[in-house]
């Protein structure tokens, strides 16, 4: 019995290891932002100022969280012009909507897994619900990655006021 726990407490520690990887950001002589994972290719005299990112893989099919918001980001920058303070709030707030609807529908299903969890009769009924467990702090990781997303949008927004507010003065 004693050997199955400690089997079973392994395959948690392997299930539960992530993947990253490290690049850095900076701007070539032409004024174009690039981006590598190699610290050799960074010009030197940019190398002093450089932070690195990291990024974590993920199981999905799909594209990354990062790349989705970079994706929006420039499609939000090639708008930007045309776009209003008005509809850029009522897309911020649809968004925060969302966000919170996403959060409480990931708050529900943990709090039913765990119970599912404690109420496991058989030790594949358990390894089901932990498994559902693991998909969800996925899910929770992606979904703080697009609330950081947002917070970056929130400020563009208060950053677009405060310009406008100063072209009023």
């Amino acid at each position: 019995m004693n050997l199955i726990k400690l089997f079973i407490c392994l395959i948690f520690i392997l299930f539960s290891t992530t993947v990253s990887a490290e690049f850095y950001k900076y701007v070539d002589e032409n004024g174009n932002t690039c981006f590598t994972d190699d610290f050799n290719k960074v010009p030197e005299d940019q190398r002093a100022d450089l932070e690195g990112y990291k990024e974590y893989e993920s199981d999905t099919d799909t594209d990354t969280v990062e790349k989705k918001a970079m994706k929006e980001k420039k499609i939000q920058d090639d708008n930007e012009n045309s776009e209003n303070l008005e509809t850029f709030h009522d897309r911020l707030n649809n968004t925060r909507l969302q966000l919170l609807e996403e959060y409480e529908e990931i708050k529900k299903e943990k709090e039913q897994n765990i119970e599912d969890r404690k109420n496991a009769k058989t030790t594949e009924d358990a390894w089901k619900a932990n498994e559902r467990i693991i998909k969800l702090n996925k899910r929770q990781e992606e979904l703080k990655k697009k609330v950081e997303a947002f917070e970056a949008e929130r400020k563009e927004y208060r950053k677009q006021i405060e310009e406008a507010e100063g072209k009023k003065k």
